[in-house]
């Protein structure tokens, strides 16, 4: 009987393409809002943040809601859009967890 051991490296995160795009749009508006502070004005700020909130919704579904903290005056200096990201990204993880769970109950 051969015994196959495998190695477990918890700081090894694969991501699909989907997952990694999302990622980097995120981090892109994060970054944007802190690199140019023309964009913390009150008009370029908030078309930028309404722009970030409707492509979040559109890409992370109810979870995209998460992103109209950054209306609140103040909230801009957190990463909203990387949070939210965070937040998705667990939902999924812990949807498919579940799946794979039941089509194995289904097996037994």
């Amino acid at each position: 009987m051969i015994v196959i051991k495998t190695i477990s490296e918890p700081w090894l995160v694969r991501l699909s393409w989907e997952e990694l795009a999302t990622l980097i749009f995120c981090l892109s508006m994060d970054f944007v809002e802190y690199l140019y502070p023309i964009f913390l004005t009150p008009l370029l700020g908030d078309l930028l943040d309404l722009l970030g909130i409707a492509s979040s919704f559109i890409l992370f579904g109810w979870l995209g809601l998460i992103t109209m903290l950054e209306v609140i005056p103040g909230f801009d200096i957190l990463p909203i859009f990387t949070i939210t990201w965070l937040c998705w990204y667990v939902s999924k993880k812990r949807k498919e967890k579940i799946s794979i769970e039941e089509q194995l109950e289904k097996w037994r």
